[in-house]
């Protein structure tokens, strides 16, 4: 089965303006990008539309901030992602220490958030 979509954006509700930015960027250079926000429609299932967005999608983008360094669903996400078999492109707000970035994200080159345009 060929994915729907290039990437898969995990992030933090508090990004959702920045990660839409993101998404136009990416879509402006011609990728198919799956976040939240664009994709699950009120009323939909959020568990349901992260597992199908992520099996239909090609890369898994973790946006990692302070606050996703504790988050549960973050992590779960990123498990799934994992389970998966999906390439892992972590980004990394400024101010979280590389020690907070979560384990198998650390273990990745990852890069840091800036202005996405």
């Amino acid at each position: 089965m060929a994915a729907t979509f290039d990437v898969f954006v995990s992030y933090p509700h508090e990004e959702r303006e920045w990660v839409s930015q993101l998404a136009m960027a990416l879509a402006e250079r011609g990728l198919r990008v799956w976040y939240g926000e664009s994709q699950i429609k009120p009323g939909e299932s959020w568990i349901e539309g992260v597992q199908q967005g992520l099996q239909a999608s090609n890369y898994f983008v973790f946006i990692i901030t302070s606050r996703v360094a504790q988050s549960n669903w973050a992590a779960l996400e990123l498990g799934a992602a994992l389970g998966l078999g999906k390439p892992i492109i972590p980004v990394v707000a400024e101010d979280v220490a590389p020690e907070d970035i979560p384990g198998p994200a650390r273990l990745r080159r990852y890069i840091l958030k800036a202005d996405p345009v």
